[in-house]
Protein backbone atom coordinates (compact mmCIF):
# COMPACT_ATOMS: atom_id res chain seq x y z
CA UNK A 1 0.00 0.00 0.00
CA UNK A 2 2.83 2.67 0.71
CA UNK A 3 4.60 2.13 -2.41
CA UNK A 4 0.99 2.36 -4.23
CA UNK A 5 0.72 5.73 -2.04
CA UNK A 6 3.95 6.95 -3.15
CA UNK A 7 3.55 5.86 -7.14
CA UNK A 8 0.56 7.90 -6.49
CA UNK A 9 1.63 10.67 -5.17
CA UNK A 10 4.51 10.97 -7.63
CA UNK A 11 2.46 10.68 -11.04
CA UNK A 12 0.70 13.41 -9.67
CA UNK A 13 3.79 15.42 -8.95
CA UNK A 14 5.19 15.09 -12.67
CA UNK A 15 1.47 16.10 -13.90
CA UNK A 16 2.09 19.15 -12.23
CA UNK A 17 5.48 19.60 -13.67
CA UNK A 18 4.56 18.31 -17.08
CA UNK A 19 1.63 21.11 -17.31
CA UNK A 20 3.87 24.16 -17.87
CA UNK A 21 6.10 22.45 -20.14
CA UNK A 22 3.16 21.35 -22.00
CA UNK A 23 2.07 24.97 -22.27
CA UNK A 24 5.59 26.12 -23.20
CA UNK A 25 5.73 23.94 -26.33
CA UNK A 26 2.17 24.25 -27.25
CA UNK A 27 1.59 24.19 -30.34
CA UNK A 28 4.20 22.79 -32.46
CA UNK A 29 2.08 22.30 -35.30
CA UNK A 30 -0.95 24.07 -37.03
CA UNK A 31 -3.97 24.50 -35.25
CA UNK A 32 -7.73 24.59 -36.77
CA UNK A 33 -10.18 26.22 -35.48
CA UNK A 34 -13.62 24.98 -36.65
CA UNK A 35 -16.24 27.96 -37.84
CA UNK A 36 -19.75 26.06 -37.74
CA UNK A 37 -20.93 28.44 -39.95
CA UNK A 38 -20.76 29.70 -43.97
CA UNK A 39 -17.73 31.46 -44.73
CA UNK A 40 -18.02 35.54 -44.64
CA UNK A 41 -20.51 35.79 -41.68
CA UNK A 42 -20.48 37.46 -38.72
CA UNK A 43 -18.41 34.72 -36.68
CA UNK A 44 -15.36 35.05 -39.56
CA UNK A 45 -15.91 38.85 -38.71
CA UNK A 46 -15.01 38.54 -34.90
CA UNK A 47 -12.36 35.65 -34.72
CA UNK A 48 -10.35 35.73 -37.93
CA UNK A 49 -8.68 39.01 -36.67
CA UNK A 50 -8.00 37.08 -33.29
CA UNK A 51 -6.53 34.09 -35.10
CA UNK A 52 -4.27 36.34 -37.57
CA UNK A 53 -2.73 37.30 -34.26
CA UNK A 54 -2.21 34.17 -32.66
CA UNK A 55 -0.23 32.95 -35.67
CA UNK A 56 1.70 35.63 -35.18
CA UNK A 57 2.25 35.44 -31.33
CA UNK A 58 2.89 31.53 -31.93
CA UNK A 59 4.53 31.50 -35.23
CA UNK A 60 1.89 28.18 -35.94
CA UNK A 61 -0.78 28.90 -38.18
CA UNK A 62 -4.41 28.75 -36.89
CA UNK A 63 -6.46 28.05 -39.69
CA UNK A 64 -9.88 28.97 -40.09
CA UNK A 65 -12.08 25.46 -41.36
CA UNK A 66 -15.95 26.30 -42.29
CA UNK A 67 -17.93 22.98 -41.29
CA UNK A 68 -21.74 24.62 -42.07
CA UNK A 69 -24.69 23.12 -41.66
CA UNK A 70 -27.69 22.00 -39.10
CA UNK A 71 -27.88 25.07 -37.49
CA UNK A 72 -24.15 25.17 -36.62
CA UNK A 73 -24.41 21.88 -35.07
CA UNK A 74 -22.12 20.07 -37.71
CA UNK A 75 -19.49 21.85 -36.94
CA UNK A 76 -19.88 21.53 -33.13
CA UNK A 77 -19.85 17.80 -33.29
CA UNK A 78 -16.67 17.51 -35.09
CA UNK A 79 -14.95 19.65 -32.23
CA UNK A 80 -16.61 17.89 -29.36
CA UNK A 81 -15.25 14.61 -30.82
CA UNK A 82 -11.93 15.95 -31.53
CA UNK A 83 -8.83 14.85 -29.69
CA UNK A 84 -8.74 16.93 -26.77
CA UNK A 85 -4.97 18.71 -26.91
CA UNK A 86 -5.35 22.03 -28.00
CA UNK A 87 -5.33 21.48 -32.25
CA UNK A 88 -8.79 21.53 -32.76
CA UNK A 89 -10.99 24.63 -31.14
CA UNK A 90 -14.33 25.60 -32.03
CA UNK A 91 -15.15 29.29 -32.91
CA UNK A 92 -19.08 28.94 -30.98
CA UNK A 93 -21.86 31.10 -30.93
CA UNK A 94 -24.18 31.16 -27.83
CA UNK A 95 -26.94 30.50 -29.69
CA UNK A 96 -25.48 27.65 -31.33
CA UNK A 97 -24.63 26.56 -27.62
CA UNK A 98 -27.90 27.15 -25.64
CA UNK A 99 -31.14 28.04 -28.33
CA UNK A 100 -30.27 24.74 -30.32
CA UNK A 101 -30.47 22.25 -27.19
CA UNK A 102 -34.30 23.75 -26.67
CA UNK A 103 -34.50 23.11 -30.20
CA UNK A 104 -32.92 20.13 -31.32
CA UNK A 105 -32.01 16.14 -30.06
CA UNK A 106 -28.32 17.42 -30.00
CA UNK A 107 -25.40 15.45 -31.01
CA UNK A 108 -23.51 16.91 -28.46
CA UNK A 109 -23.74 18.50 -24.85
CA UNK A 110 -23.01 22.00 -24.53
CA UNK A 111 -21.74 21.95 -21.49
CA UNK A 112 -20.09 19.10 -20.54
CA UNK A 113 -18.69 18.76 -24.35
CA UNK A 114 -16.78 21.39 -24.10
CA UNK A 115 -13.98 23.43 -22.27
CA UNK A 116 -14.71 27.45 -22.43
CA UNK A 117 -11.29 29.11 -23.55
CA UNK A 118 -12.82 32.81 -23.85
CA UNK A 119 -16.27 34.65 -24.76
CA UNK A 120 -14.72 37.16 -27.08
CA UNK A 121 -18.12 39.46 -27.43
CA UNK A 122 -21.63 39.70 -27.10
CA UNK A 123 -23.87 41.81 -29.62
CA UNK A 124 -26.66 43.36 -28.81
CA UNK A 125 -29.95 42.72 -30.44
CA UNK A 126 -30.73 46.00 -32.55
CA UNK A 127 -35.15 46.49 -33.39
CA UNK A 128 -34.42 47.51 -36.98
CA UNK A 129 -37.24 49.02 -39.19
CA UNK A 130 -37.21 50.19 -42.95
CA UNK A 131 -36.53 54.47 -42.67
CA UNK A 132 -39.96 54.64 -44.57
CA UNK A 133 -41.55 52.99 -41.81
CA UNK A 134 -44.54 54.89 -39.92
CA UNK A 135 -43.30 53.79 -36.42
CA UNK A 136 -40.76 56.72 -34.65
CA UNK A 137 -40.66 54.86 -31.53
CA UNK A 138 -40.92 51.38 -30.26
CA UNK A 139 -44.04 52.25 -28.49
CA UNK A 140 -45.69 53.45 -31.95
CA UNK A 141 -44.80 49.85 -33.59
CA UNK A 142 -46.07 48.08 -30.40
CA UNK A 143 -49.31 50.37 -30.73
CA UNK A 144 -49.62 49.16 -33.92
CA UNK A 145 -49.21 45.01 -33.34
CA UNK A 146 -51.87 45.80 -30.54
CA UNK A 147 -54.46 47.09 -32.61
CA UNK A 148 -53.34 44.78 -35.45
CA UNK A 149 -52.57 41.33 -33.88
CA UNK A 150 -50.62 39.18 -36.38
CA UNK A 151 -50.34 41.64 -39.11
CA UNK A 152 -46.48 42.95 -37.69
CA UNK A 153 -44.47 40.94 -39.49
CA UNK A 154 -40.27 40.54 -38.49
CA UNK A 155 -37.89 38.64 -40.54
CA UNK A 156 -35.05 36.29 -39.34
CA UNK A 157 -31.87 34.00 -40.21
CA UNK A 158 -34.29 30.69 -40.10
CA UNK A 159 -36.35 28.94 -38.43
CA UNK A 160 -34.74 28.80 -35.13
CA UNK A 161 -32.47 31.96 -35.17
CA UNK A 162 -31.44 33.99 -32.14
CA UNK A 163 -33.30 36.83 -34.77
CA UNK A 164 -36.75 34.26 -34.81
CA UNK A 165 -36.22 33.75 -31.00
CA UNK A 166 -35.55 37.43 -30.06
CA UNK A 167 -38.90 38.35 -31.89
CA UNK A 168 -40.39 35.82 -29.84
CA UNK A 169 -39.00 37.50 -27.10
CA UNK A 170 -40.27 40.75 -27.98
CA UNK A 171 -43.52 39.22 -28.28
CA UNK A 172 -43.81 37.98 -25.08
CA UNK A 173 -43.00 40.38 -23.24
CA UNK A 174 -44.89 42.95 -24.85
CA UNK A 175 -47.89 40.61 -24.80
CA UNK A 176 -47.85 41.41 -28.63
CA UNK A 177 -48.34 39.18 -31.72
CA UNK A 178 -45.78 39.36 -34.64
CA UNK A 179 -45.81 37.73 -37.84
CA UNK A 180 -42.38 35.51 -38.08
CA UNK A 181 -40.98 35.13 -42.04
CA UNK A 182 -38.16 32.59 -42.11
CA UNK A 183 -35.51 33.15 -44.52
CA UNK A 184 -32.31 31.56 -45.69
CA UNK A 185 -29.52 33.91 -43.47
CA UNK A 186 -29.23 37.32 -42.44
CA UNK A 187 -28.69 38.68 -45.29
CA UNK A 188 -31.75 37.79 -47.02
CA UNK A 189 -33.36 38.38 -44.10
CA UNK A 190 -32.34 42.28 -44.26
CA UNK A 191 -32.97 42.78 -47.48
CA UNK A 192 -36.08 41.76 -46.97
CA UNK A 193 -36.65 44.71 -44.21
CA UNK A 194 -35.19 47.13 -46.80
CA UNK A 195 -37.30 46.04 -49.93
CA UNK A 196 -40.39 46.64 -47.50
CA UNK A 197 -41.70 42.64 -47.46
CA UNK A 198 -41.36 42.89 -43.55
CA UNK A 199 -41.98 45.28 -41.02
CA UNK A 200 -38.84 44.38 -38.31
CA UNK A 201 -35.79 42.95 -37.65
CA UNK A 202 -34.13 42.22 -34.25
CA UNK A 203 -30.30 41.81 -35.41
CA UNK A 204 -26.90 42.64 -34.66
CA UNK A 205 -26.54 46.30 -35.46
CA UNK A 206 -22.42 45.72 -37.02
CA UNK A 207 -24.62 44.23 -39.74
CA UNK A 208 -26.55 46.82 -40.87
CA UNK A 209 -24.94 49.98 -39.72
CA UNK A 210 -24.07 50.89 -43.52
CA UNK A 211 -27.54 51.34 -44.06
CA UNK A 212 -28.34 52.94 -40.60
CA UNK A 213 -25.86 55.71 -42.20
CA UNK A 214 -27.11 55.71 -45.21
CA UNK A 215 -30.77 56.29 -43.70
CA UNK A 216 -32.93 53.55 -45.27
CA UNK A 217 -32.98 52.14 -41.88
CA UNK A 218 -33.74 52.98 -38.43
CA UNK A 219 -32.96 51.75 -34.95
CA UNK A 220 -35.90 51.84 -32.27
CA UNK A 221 -33.63 50.19 -29.41
CA UNK A 222 -31.30 47.81 -28.31
CA UNK A 223 -30.79 45.09 -26.05
CA UNK A 224 -27.84 46.26 -24.25
CA UNK A 225 -27.30 47.95 -20.48
CA UNK A 226 -25.85 51.21 -22.03
CA UNK A 227 -26.07 53.04 -25.19
CA UNK A 228 -24.02 52.10 -27.68
CA UNK A 229 -21.30 54.29 -29.58
CA UNK A 230 -22.16 53.44 -33.00
CA UNK A 231 -26.19 53.88 -31.76
CA UNK A 232 -26.03 57.18 -29.35
CA UNK A 233 -30.11 57.88 -30.11
CA UNK A 234 -31.31 54.43 -29.81
CA UNK A 235 -32.45 53.97 -26.35
CA UNK A 236 -31.59 50.66 -24.23
CA UNK A 237 -34.28 47.75 -23.07
CA UNK A 238 -34.20 49.28 -19.64
CA UNK A 239 -35.24 53.19 -21.20
CA UNK A 240 -37.52 51.06 -23.43
CA UNK A 241 -39.44 49.72 -19.87
CA UNK A 242 -38.43 46.12 -21.23
CA UNK A 243 -34.96 45.09 -18.53
CA UNK A 244 -35.43 41.25 -19.80
CA UNK A 245 -35.63 41.98 -23.05
CA UNK A 246 -31.92 40.25 -23.00
CA UNK A 247 -30.89 39.38 -26.11
CA UNK A 248 -27.06 38.97 -27.49
CA UNK A 249 -25.49 37.64 -30.05
CA UNK A 250 -22.30 36.02 -27.74
CA UNK A 251 -19.11 34.77 -30.27
CA UNK A 252 -15.76 32.81 -28.51
CA UNK A 253 -13.79 30.15 -28.13
CA UNK A 254 -13.74 26.58 -27.14
CA UNK A 255 -11.56 23.74 -26.79
CA UNK A 256 -12.81 19.84 -26.38
CA UNK A 257 -13.49 18.81 -22.97
CA UNK A 258 -10.24 17.44 -20.70
CA UNK A 259 -7.95 19.96 -23.27
CA UNK A 260 -4.76 20.42 -20.46
CA UNK A 261 -5.59 23.21 -18.64
CA UNK A 262 -2.38 24.54 -19.21
CA UNK A 263 -3.24 25.26 -22.89
CA UNK A 264 -6.61 26.77 -21.86
CA UNK A 265 -4.73 28.89 -20.24
CA UNK A 266 -2.05 30.32 -22.40
CA UNK A 267 -4.61 30.52 -25.16
CA UNK A 268 -6.92 32.46 -23.24
CA UNK A 269 -3.84 35.03 -21.85
CA UNK A 270 -3.08 36.04 -25.89
CA UNK A 271 -6.34 36.27 -27.20
CA UNK A 272 -7.21 38.57 -24.11
CA UNK A 273 -4.23 40.33 -24.20
CA UNK A 274 -4.86 40.90 -28.07
CA UNK A 275 -8.59 42.24 -27.66
CA UNK A 276 -7.18 44.31 -24.71
CA UNK A 277 -4.29 46.12 -26.52
CA UNK A 278 -5.20 49.69 -28.77
CA UNK A 279 -4.83 47.46 -32.13
CA UNK A 280 -8.04 44.79 -30.60
CA UNK A 281 -10.02 47.42 -29.23
CA UNK A 282 -9.87 49.29 -32.31
CA UNK A 283 -10.75 47.02 -34.87
CA UNK A 284 -13.92 45.85 -32.48
CA UNK A 285 -15.21 49.26 -31.33
CA UNK A 286 -15.29 50.40 -35.14
CA UNK A 287 -17.49 47.41 -35.88
CA UNK A 288 -20.18 48.46 -33.14
CA UNK A 289 -18.88 44.84 -31.09
CA UNK A 290 -18.90 45.03 -27.52
CA UNK A 291 -15.92 42.89 -26.40
CA UNK A 292 -16.20 40.83 -23.10
CA UNK A 293 -13.10 38.37 -22.98
CA UNK A 294 -13.54 37.48 -19.09
CA UNK A 295 -12.18 34.30 -17.64
CA UNK A 296 -13.26 30.58 -18.85
CA UNK A 297 -16.04 30.28 -15.95
CA UNK A 298 -17.11 33.45 -16.39
CA UNK A 299 -18.08 31.76 -19.88
CA UNK A 300 -19.46 29.21 -18.48
CA UNK A 301 -22.18 31.00 -16.67
CA UNK A 302 -22.89 32.58 -19.65
CA UNK A 303 -23.58 29.16 -21.26
CA UNK A 304 -25.42 28.17 -17.97
CA UNK A 305 -27.61 31.28 -18.06
CA UNK A 306 -28.32 31.51 -21.46
CA UNK A 307 -29.45 27.78 -21.88
CA UNK A 308 -32.30 28.46 -19.05
CA UNK A 309 -33.17 32.02 -20.86
CA UNK A 310 -34.26 30.30 -24.19
CA UNK A 311 -35.23 27.08 -22.98
CA UNK A 312 -37.97 29.32 -21.30
CA UNK A 313 -38.86 31.48 -24.37
CA UNK A 314 -39.30 28.42 -26.69
CA UNK A 315 -41.34 26.52 -24.40
CA UNK A 316 -43.49 29.62 -23.70
CA UNK A 317 -43.70 30.74 -27.32
CA UNK A 318 -44.68 27.00 -28.04
CA UNK A 319 -41.71 26.52 -31.03
CA UNK A 320 -41.32 23.73 -33.18
CA UNK A 321 -38.96 23.03 -35.71
CA UNK A 322 -40.08 20.82 -38.37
Amino acid sequence: MAVARLMACWLILLGAAASPALAQVYPSKPVRVINPYAPGGPVDQIVRPILQQLTVVFDQQFIMDNRGGANGNIGAQEAARAAPDGYTLLAGTTSLLTINPALYKMPFDSIKDFAPIVLVSQIPGAIIVSSTHPAATLKDLLDYARANPGKLSYSSAGNGSQNHLAGELLALLTKTQFLHVPYKGGGPALAAVLAGEVNMIIQSPSLSMAQVRAGKLKVLGVSAPRRMAILPDAPTNDELGLPEFKTRAGTGFLAPAKTPRAIITRLHAEMVKYLNSPEGQKQYTSLGIDLVHGTPEDFSRVLQDELARWAAVVKAANIRIE
